[in-house]
């Protein structure tokens, strides 16, 4: 069975139709990308799964449980967590401090996580194990003290990944993970992402409109355009389908 599985997904904005008639589906696992030119739809999909946005109609379901319309505290705590393309973190926060919350967030239990009663020291250094755990595997231990705003650009871009591993997600969602970096942070990324599904046992989805990066990474890749779905299938299939091609030429210039 799919861990997640559109059927039928649309989304209009009052005359605006984003999203058309969208079938997707992620095994248990996979790696795979939503790719198209601006416009095409990918995030909105995106807002959707995480319950940014309701459906206007059709089906999404996580682990066989329906949740569309479903506010996006509660699809978090379901095991889908994201990234956005434009970074968000506690830009006057530390490294740490970032990880540390969405940890707590995680993990918050009612009231006596703001009551200093038994036990509470013990869950605080829980805590900070678990963030600075995390920000080792993602190869910013040595930034844990670093203010997320004084931070190289892919390394706010990792930061925000680790945040949302801290959530403990069985899918992750990344928008636009490489937008903004350069080639050796890039390679540096795509086998980072690789080994985030081996090691957390994750399946990811992600967006970009690097089409190499995407094709050099992901098992499969399905093609957006004008909102709906033009292309789907492993990447060497879908960089020779005329209908890509042309999107890509008449919207961006670029070739898949």
């Amino acid at each position: 069975m799919p861990l997640l599985e559109i059927r039928g997904l649309t989304v209009r904005f009052g005359g605006l139709t984003a999203v058309a008639g969208l079938d997707f589906s992620v095994e248990p696992g996979a790696l795979v990308a939503l790719i198209g030119p601006n416009g095409a739809g990918k995030t909105t999909a995106f807002n959707v799964i995480t319950g940014i946005y309701a459906p206007s109609s059709g089906s999404v379901r996580f682990d066989r449980k329906e949740i569309g319309g479903v506010s996006p505290h509660r699809i978090c705590a379901h095991g889908i967590a994201r990234t956005f393309q434009n970074i968000r973190l506690f830009r006057s926060l530390t490294a740490l401090e970032n990880v540390r919350a969405a940890v707590a967030a995680a993990q918050r239990s009612g009231l006596r996580d703001v009551v200093r009663g038994p036990g509470w020291s013990q869950r605080e250094q829980a805590l900070e194990e678990r963030a600075l755990e995390l920000l080792t595997r993602l190869g910013l231990e040595r930034v844990a003290d670093t203010k997320a705003d004084a931070l190289p650009y892919g390394e706010q871009r990792r930061l925000e990944i680790a945040r949302a591993l801290a959530t403990q997600p069985r899918l992750l969602l990344l928008d636009e993970p490489a937008a903004g970096m350069n080639p050796s942070e890039k390679e540096a990324l795509r086998g980072l992402v690789a080994r985030l599904r081996e090691e957390f046992g994750v399946s990811i989805v992600l967006i970009d409109h690097d089409v190499a990066f995407v094709m050099n990474l992901c098992d499969r890749i399905s093609v957006l355009d004008h909102g709906e779905k033009i292309a789907e299938g492993p990447p060497e299939v879908v960089r020779r389908d005329p209908q890509v091609i042309e999107a890509y030429l008449g919207n961006n210039g670029e070739s898949a």
